[in-house]
């Protein structure tokens, strides 16, 4: 098997014992097998933190899951290779961003020295090149090699249609992807990686690199004033636990247990930021919610027919970006489609 570092790895038989050192992989699993956390023994705390409407619908598929250890979050430094070591991994499955911290840290030369077996993913740092590979290879750990080169069939098409018909548009508006806003300080803009680089590849041009690099950081609500760009748009998700009471943030509330009425409610959340009332974009139809989650797992490529409806809304106009997603999900996916992930505010019913 390859994995998204390009390592080659080598089992005598397929792993039983898998610990997600990233509990969101748990998006990629949920595509490859009815019951997507069979052979995976522990998780990391992000999919309780930040997933937690995806979460349950893993538990309502398996509740037997509710009392699966969660391991911590490994790119923090608070997991131990004792921790590790308790599960009796056949693999740990770790992404490229906790590659970096690892290695960095050192921790990666402790779990080398105790002899456990990990491999990389990614849907984040190189999300159209690594994607595929990624499900390839979680596929063939899991015995759903078919299943995976199924899925990469329909995503490299999808993929492939939407580039194609960007390659005969000349216009690039310039567009802005706000990450996680209104749940945290204004404003996380994404660079040249993750929602990023699907800008881009929607026929925008992302100012993101232009005022961070290559990273995702922080910029203020000046500077966003001051680029005001033609399109904006936000990411959301289910951050206020309880839908019913979205003020605790100022996010938009979309995910798997939002609605087309809470995502109305909230989507003007994140312009209630001081100044932002200046900004041309939600003013021209021109601002835009996408679930948060599509920045990090294999989902990505709806986020970026999005986008590219967004940017370009003529020669995209057949995409309907929530309809396609029930659709995937009648196919694809374990569980029924509930929620709302993506919400134009200027066209409600096209979202």
């Amino acid at each position: 098997m390859t994995d998204a570092a390009g390592r080659s790895l080598k089992f005598d038989e397929l792993p039983d014992r898998i610990v997600l050192a990233e509990g969101r992989a748990a998006y990629a699993t949920a595509l490859l097998q009815d019951n997507p956390l069979d052979n995976i023994v522990a998780y990391g705390q992000d999919l309780e933190k930040n997933a937690g409407a995806f979460r349950d619908k893993l538990f309502e598929l398996q509740p037997e899951a509710k009392d699966m250890p969660i391991i911590g979050m490994i790119q923090k430094g608070d997991v131990t290779v004792e921790n590790l070591l308790a599960q009796d991994p056949d693999v740990v499955i770790m992404t490229l961003d906790q590659k970096k911290a690892v290695e960095e840290s050192g921790f990666i030369a402790d779990m080398d020295a105790a002899g456990i077996t990990y491999a990389f993913i990614d849907f984040r740092q190189k999300p159209l090149e690594n994607t595929t590979v990624s499900m390839q290879l979680l596929g063939d750990l899991l015995g759903e090699s078919k299943r995976a080169e199924d899925y990469n069939e329909f995503y490299t098409s999808k993929v492939k249609d939407i580039t194609d018909r960007v390659a005969a548009i000349d216009e690039r508006p310039g567009t802005l992807v706000w990450t996680a806003a209104g749940y945290n300080e204004c404003c996380a803009v994404a660079g040249d990686v993750h929602l990023g680089t699907l800008v881009t590849a929607a026929g925008g041009h992302n100012l993101g690199p232009e005022v961070l690099g290559p990273e995702t950081k922080q910029i203020t609500p000046e500077k966003l004033i001051e680029l005001n760009p033609e399109k904006l748009i936000v990411t959301g998700g289910e951050w206020a636990r309880d839908p019913n009471k979205t003020d605790m943030f100022r996010h938009v509330e979309l995910g798997y247990q939002s609605s087309p009425e809470l995502a109305e409610e909230t989507c003007d959340g994140p312009l209630q930021f001081p100044g932002l009332d200046l900004l041309d974009a939600p003013k021209n139809g021109n601002y835009f919610a996408v679930y948060h989650q599509f920045y990090d797992n294999p989902f990505n490529v709806f986020a970026l027919a999005a986008f590219a409806k967004w940017i370009h809304p003529q020669e995209f106009a057949d995409i309907k970006p929530n309809q396609d997603f029930v659709d995937f999900h009648k196919k694809w996916m374990p569980f029924d489609y509930s929620g709302v992930f993506f919400y134009d505010p200027a066209n409600p019913e096209e979202s």
